[in-house]
């Protein structure tokens, strides 16, 4: 049975898990630190999330971001880094350096096979350029011990489908963020989808050009259309203000049409003390949400659900 503190149970009878960002389950350890997994996984969380960016010869480095300079000691893209340079950063996590490294994927498979925990760990994979093809090998090699355990989750869905060709046993998660998405008005779109359609979402397709339908139905045959780019995909993870712009829009039930087709629906971020989050989190689990990402996993999990 998972930790009481990690997931939430619906009024339908649903569990839903929630995702430990970072694996920061106390907060006495940094975030995607070994010491970090080690702790939500001998707790016995439902489910874990670390970021992975790949290194230049050979293995990934465990961190948040594909650049060194905002979580470790380092600076420079993650992928320009060697395994040896890797090894002599440290962590710097709430404006503090720590003792602790940045390990390696190969280190937290290690950890994974030795403490026998039922914690899923998602593996967020943060490279936006292409896998070279050895290297998507080398990554289903190094996972298969623990295949069951994991799942990847990246906006670029050309290595999810490069990692599903190479072992379609490998279960992933897409983030439609490179194509689709919304933010508030008064915020400014990301680098990519790069602007907003007719519809009022970051989204650059023929469809988004003018008004052409219902609301609802562009928001279902855009998101219908995404999970395809992956073919397998067994989770569609969302902002958040994502999911929740798509309801105010008339599409309600997203959850439970991409359920229908076998694929669990993740939102990001939600924490507490953040404004509304107790509103936030029932509207999540009534509409039938699987996975809820959040710093603040236990706190959660003690609010009213009503």
């Amino acid at each position: 049975m998972p930790h009481p503190l990690s997931v939430l149970r619906a009024p339908d009878g649903r569990q839903v898990q929630l995702n430990v960002q970072g694996c920061v389950w106390s907060g006495e350890f940094p975030e995607n630190s070994i010491a970090a997994i080690r702790e939500c996984l001998t707790a016995q969380v439902a489910r874990a999330e670390i970021g992975v960016s790949l290194l230049r010869d050979g293995d990934f480095l465990v961190t948040c971001d594909t650049n060194l300079d905002r979580a470790t000691t380092g600076s420079g893209p993650v992928r320009l880094a060697t395994r040896k340079e890797a090894s002599e950063l440290r962590c710097r996590w709430r404006e503090k350096v720590w003792d602790d490294r940045p390990p390696l994927l190969s280190e937290v498979v290690d950890v994974l096979r030795v403490e026998g925990s039922p914690t899923v760990l998602e593996l967020d994979a943060k490279d936006a350029e292409p896998w070279p093809w050895s290297r998507v090998e080398a990554l289903a090699r190094l996972v298969e011990p623990v295949r069951d355990q994991v799942v990847f989750d990246s906006c670029a869905d050309w290595n999810l489908r490069r990692l599903l060709y190479v072992d379609p046993r490998i279960r992933v998660g897409f983030t439609p963020t490179f194509y689709f998405d919304w933010v508030p008005p008064n915020e400014p779109a990301d680098a990519l989808p790069g602007e907003v359609g007719a519809y009022g979402y970051a989204d650059r397709h023929p469809l988004a050009r003018a008004r052409m339908e219902a609301t609802s139905d562009y928001l279902w045959e855009r998101i219908s259309s995404l999970t395809r780019l992956v073919p397998g995909v067994c989770e569609m993870h969302m902002r958040f203000g994502l999911f929740e712009r798509m309801q105010s829009d008339g599409l309600g039930d997203t959850a439970h049409r991409l359920r229908r087709a076998g694929i669990r629906v993740g939102v990001w971020t939600l924490d507490a003390g953040t404004p509304d989050w107790e509103a936030r989190l029932n509207n999540a689990v009534w509409a039938s949400v699987d996975i809820i990402t959040t710093h603040t996993a236990q706190q959660l999990a003690e609010a009213p659900i009503r």
